[in-house]
């Protein structure tokens, strides 16, 4: 994509921000993306940037989506996070086979996928395919917005380990759930899929380990030959660090005609206050330089078409969980700075810190277990994780 093209993206973020930002408290009151979001997002392409080109996507790298995600974020972060993971299984969709890839889009190029991918279902391989036994997937986010998911399964072998896999499911052979009552991200619909023992076709599934290997990118673009871990963690980055950005906007707005407490202090004029400024300035900082190294590291090794070292695709996980956490840390101490106002349910600021926990909790951005994996890594001890 040339930098215009991209811009053109941003521009169209841009001019639809202000009515998502009014939704934001339909969201939380209704527990999902307003309709009308998803709509003003598609219509301005944010759901096929991944996606193939042969179904009209742009196929646009991590480096160039991420910093859309963030715009978006900057508006709503529950928006922004149900965005982002609509796209990531626009991506993870180029990886299956081209016949289920028509399956998906050549009726309707506009459709969307959500998913689980943690293994939840006991897989038995059947002939001509897989039967999935009965399961529950927790946090599908924008699943009410979707026509298909991608869940997570594990094929049970007599002789060896059972193997990670993927399958694509239509929604009629899955429930949602009705279970997302959380006090973060409320407004991302995150539900949980349900569904009985299901035969799925053997051309729409996948194994993990060959998207891990670079096998399923194989005789495809260069995107889909990013690495797919990096991919998955640094995808769910942006909404946290479009949060931060906002809620310091936020807090700078309401200390400008506020005391301290108990002075006459003004707190704008508190060396306490513009020290927290500069610290929550170099938190967000120190993230987005985090998040663009990952990201360009990602589409540099799609571009040469290499696989990604287990070193890299670990401190990228990594980058990605500190960068949450920075942003957190920024937020938190904003909320923790701004009195008593800040705890009316009107109050914004109350959202983002609630939001902002919520992302961090993500199995993806864990940030302990990835810094045990990139030390383990390190010193050439065995991994807790094959899912790498």
């Amino acid at each position: 994509m040339s930098a215009i093209s991209v811009n053109h993206f941003h521009d169209r973020i841009a001019s639809v921000s202000d009515a998502i930002k009014a939704r934001t408290t339909e969201a939380e009151a209704i527990r999902r993306i307003p309709d009308k979001t998803i709509a003003e997002l598609g219509e301005a392409g944010m759901f096929r940037v991944f996606q193939a080109t042969r179904f009209g996507g742009t196929e646009m790298s991590m480096a160039e989506v991420l910093p859309m995600i963030t715009q978006t974020a900057e508006a709503c972060p529950s928006s922004a996070w149900v965005m982002a993971v609509l796209q990531i299984h626009a991506w993870i969709q180029g990886l299956f086979s081209e016949s289920s890839q028509d399956e998906v889009y050549a009726a309707d190029p506009e459709t969307r996928i959500c998913g689980v991918l943690q293994p939840k279902s006991m897989v038995k391989k059947v002939e001509g395919g897989y039967e999935l036994g009965a399961a529950i997937w927790p946090y599908a986010s924008g699943c009410d917005h979707a026509r298909w998911a991608h869940l997570g399964g594990l094929v049970m072998k007599e002789d060896r380990p059972p193997e990670a896999m993927i399958f694509l499911v239509p929604d009629t052979d899955y429930e949602i759930i009705d279970d997302w009552h959380v006090v973060g991200l409320r407004g991302t619909g995150s539900k949980s899929l349900k569904a009985e023992t299901i035969f799925v076709p053997e051309n729409r599934a996948i194994k993990f380990a060959d998207a891990m290997t670079g096998e399923l990118a194989k005789g495809r673009s260069k995107l889909f030959h990013s690495a797919i871990m990096p991919m998955l963690c640094l995808n769910v980055t942006g909404p946290a660090l479009g949060a931060a950005r906002t809620a310091l906007e936020i807090f700078i707005k309401h200390i400008e005609n506020r005391n301290l407490p108990f002075s006459i202090l003004k707190q704008v004029d508190s060396a306490q206050t513009q020290s927290l400024i500069g610290e929550v300035l170099l938190q967000l900082d120190s993230a987005q330089l985090m998040l663009d190294k990952g990201a360009a590291l990602v589409d540099e090794y799609a571009q040469d078409g290499k696989q990604m070292s287990l070193d890299e695709r670990m401190r990228i996980r990594v980058y990605s969980s500190a960068a949450v956490r920075q942003c957190v840390s920024a937020i938190e101490s904003l909320f923790l700075a701004s009195g008593g106002t800040a705890l009316q349910e009107s109050h914004p600021l109350q959202q983002l810190a609630r939001d902002s926990k919520a992302m961090a909790a993500h199995a993806a951005l864990s940030h302990e277990n990835n810094l045990e994996l990139w030390g383990a890594v390190r010193l050439g001890k065995p991994l807790n994780s094959h899912m790498v």
